[in-house]
């Protein structure tokens, strides 16, 4: 079950709301911050960026466990939990 959490960007500052129902590629695209993406399924990688804090669920369909521990892909991940934040070096 997807649900809302907080998304920061380390390098600009910028902290996004993401809602339950949307990606965190979508809402990086509505807010006008460029995002390089390609699937939006969690299948080229294209979207993937180093986490910095935060526990994230992974989704994706392409890194493995141990790529997991250093990458997270944005069309697909979100917090692990309700009201959780994620900051990544963007």
């Amino acid at each position: 079950m997807k649900h809302p959490f907080t998304f920061n960007l380390s390098r600009s500052g910028h902290q996004l709301e993401i809602p339950a129902d949307k990606l965190v590629t979508d809402v990086l695209i509505e807010s006008g911050i460029p995002i390089d993406i390609k699937c939006s399924g969690g299948i080229c990688g294209a979207c993937k960026c180093r986490p910095v804090s935060g526990e994230v669920e992974h989704r994706d369909l392409v890194l493995s466990k141990m790529q997991r521990e250093e990458v997270d892909i944005l069309c697909q991940s979100r917090a692990a939990e309700a009201g959780g934040v994620v900051e990544v070096a963007l």
